[in-house]
């Protein structure tokens, strides 16, 4: 289904194949929106991204929706990117005329994230990988739990810096340590993300039974401090209407948006050359499916 809850319904609802709802807040009017694959640990494929693309279409032209907190169920945010689903993504681009890799679900995906106009967190309940760390710095608020790492291993598979994150971690954590996720493929903990400004915050004693809507997850904890410190205060949901239109103004989206194209069309040429295949069948070889 890829309809939202209503905001009198308390209960779980899927939303497409991927995605998992429930509405939290005094006015329900906060999505919490669980990644839920957990036999790929959430790894993203076009069906991922399609959910979410719908989701955050509905939710923008949804009155009774303010914010949208994304999690995952299970031990992990997100294990990245499908790697079988490169194959196909070669194979397209092999076929298609230049700049058509910019239409492909992914691209589009980090788009309708760049343009979402209302408030965006990350609940990050584990190990995030790949898009699960490029992703951050486009939302508004983010956390974790302590037992989170970040890992942007692209350079493994022969790829370039994805949404934005070019520009995006040089202008949080500076060149150097921005180059050591980026460049170097480091992994980073908890500590060491919120340090770099990757992270808010770390929240702590969260549930770690894989429970994405258990009371004491991240993911609840997080949705019930946006409700009493923001969306509950007099005019909370129009105040931070206001917040989010002037931080994430329009001049900033359209450098998003541009930085995005550059990095898609390097990442297309990467391809072409035959470079990311050869990298990513290396991996699947040593049975490594998610990036």
């Amino acid at each position: 289904m890829s309809s939202l809850p209503l905001p009198i319904d308390k209960g779980i609802k899927k939303f497409g194949t991927k995605l998992s709802i429930q509405r939290h807040g005094r006015r329900s009017s906060i999505l919490l929106v669980a990644l839920n694959n957990s036999r790929t640990k959430n790894a993203f494929d076009d069906d991922q991204y399609e959910d979410l693309i719908r989701l955050l279409d509905v939710s923008t032209n949804d009155e009774t929706v303010d914010a949208i907190v994304l999690t995952g169920v299970g031990d992990y945010f997100t294990s990245g990117a499908d790697i079988n689903s490169f194959f196909a993504l070669a194979d397209y681009v092999e076929e298609s005329k230049e700049g058509d890799i910019l239409k492909t679900p992914s691209a589009r995906f980090m788009f309708a994230v760049i343009c979402f106009p209302k408030i965006l967190v990350a609940a990050v309940n584990g190990p995030a990988v790949g898009i699960g760390v490029t992703l951050l710095p486009h939302c508004d608020l983010v956390y974790c739990t302590e037992n989170a790492t970040f890992w942007t291993p692209f350079t493994r598979i022969a790829i370039v810096p994805e949404f934005c994150s070019s520009l995006t971690f040089v202008a949080a954590m500076g060149l150097p340590r921005a180059n050591e996720l980026l460049l170097m493929g480091r992994k980073i903990d908890a500590e060491r993300a919120t340090s770099d400004k990757l992270v808010s915050d770390i929240i702590k004693n969260c549930n770690r039974s894989g429970d994405a809507f258990a009371d004491d997850s991240i993911g609840v904890k997080v949705s019930c401090d946006i409700d009493d410190r923001l969306l509950s205060l007099p005019h909370g949901e129009k105040t931070a209407k206001e917040f989010v239109s002037l931080i994430r103004s329009e001049s900033r989206q359209g450098v998003l948006e541009n930085v995005c194209v550059q990095e898609w069309l390097k990442f297309e040429k990467r391809i072409r050359s035959g470079e990311v295949y050869d990298a990513v069948a290396g991996l699947v070889m040593g049975k490594q499916s998610k990036l």
